[in-house]
Formats: structure tokens, C-alpha cells, sequence
């Protein structure tokens, strides 16, 4: 076999071996669910979650999608515990037991190889959900990250969702990463949609 053959199959088998020791130890940080959220991130206030995601953080995107449900059950979807559940190897959402879905309330992304402590800062109910990122389960990841959700009566009986979600990774938030916003958006939108599983089944 010729040597360069083995030097590119070595080098597959070693990115391979990598790759699957990086999700093995994901998965290992993640275990525990919200418990598992222990480095902190920096807190974004309710009164700052607009400035934050205009121009503080370095990624941001906003995408919006119209539901033919009224306004106060696409709110209610929001806040119960399969939200984003449709994302690969999640969960949803964890409440940590609690039933409370108010202004202080704790709650966390779950997924099989991350975990996203988040608290509740901006609830208008049926209109405007604030929500900022408070830990995960990955070291020097992230310093920040907040999202909001502005729901509105699309004036045809049906309701227009707005989500605004940015974040501002550690060493390297001095990147344009907005510029990347194009391509996520897509990905965002469809995501969102998905909202549409759970206001069915209520």
C-alpha cells in the first residue's frame, strides 16, 4: 500500500476516533440534566436583552413565522417543557419540577450533548417572553447568550412570532460573527415552525 494512502487513512481513523471521544465526553458533561449546567455565562438583564441582541452580541439573528392559532396559545407553547424538543437527541425543556413559568423561573435546554441553564427576565403575557442564559455544561464555550419572543395577532385571527437569539462566544467574540446570520436563518425559521406540533396537541 503506498504510503501516502496510509498516511490519509491514519489521519481518518485518528479524526474519527477524536470525534467520537469529543460527543463521548459531551455527553459526560451533560448527564444530570439542568444540575449539569455548572460554568457560568454572563447574565444578560431584562432591561439590556434589546441593546444585547441589536448590537451587543456577536452573533444575532431574527426570524419570524405566522401560526393560525391565536396569540395566547402560541405563548403557552413557548413555556411548556417539550419547546425545541423536536431539535436532534434533545429533551426540550426542564422546569426542575416546578410548575411556575414567571419572571425568575429557572428552566434548561437539555439535550443529549449539551445543557443550557436559562432564567426567565421579561414575561407580558401573550405578548413578550425574555429569556437570558445563565450557565451551561461546556467550559469556555460561551460568555453570553439571551433570546426573546414577540408574539403579536397577525391581523387575519392567526399569530406572527418573532425570535430574536444571539449569543457572545468566549475568545473569539471579537469576530463578525453576524455576518453569518444569512445562513442560520433559514435554519432558525424552520426550527421555530416547528412550534406548530405543540399548539396542535394542547
Amino acid at each position: 500500500m503506498e504510503t501516502w494512502l496510509v498516511i490519509v487513512i491514519t489521519v481518518v481513523c485518528l479524526a474519527a476516533a477524536g470525534a467520537v471521544a469529543g460527543l463521548i465526553l459531551l455527553a459526560i458533561l451533560a448527564a444530570g440534566g439542568i444540575s449539569a449546567a455548572r460554568f457560568n455565562l454572563t447574565p444578560v438583564a431584562a432591561d439590556q436583552l434589546h441593546e444585547y441582541l441589536a448590537s451587543d452580541a456577536s452573533f444575532a439573528v431574527s426570524v419570524q413565522r405566522d401560526f393560525f392559532y391565536p396569540p395566547d396559545r402560541v405563548f403557552k407553547a413557548l413555556l411548556d417543557e417539550r419547546f425545541m424538543s423536536w431539535v436532534p437527541f434533545s429533551k426540550g425543556v426542564d422546569y426542575a419540577g416546578t410548575a411556575l413559568r414567571e419572571v425568575g423561573t429557572k428552566r434548561a435546554f437539555v439535550n443529549t450533548f449539551g445543557v443550557l441553564a436559562e432564567q426567565i427576565v421579561v414575561k407580558e403575557p401573550n405578548r413578550i417572553l425574555g429569556v437570558t442564559i445563565t450557565a451551561c455544561s461546556v467550559p469556555l464555550v460561551l460568555d453570553s447568550a439571551a433570546e426573546i419572543f414577540e408574539v403579536a395577532d397577525n391581523g387575519t385571527g392567526g399569530t406572527r412570532l418573532t425570535w430574536h437569539v444571539g449569543g457572545t462566544p468566549k475568545w473569539v467574540g471579537w469576530l463578525p460573527l453576524r455576518l453569518a446570520a444569512p445562513l442560520v436563518r433559514p435554519v432558525a425559521k424552520w426550527q421555530i415552525g416547528k412550534l406548530r406540533a405543540i399548539i396542535g396537541r394542547r
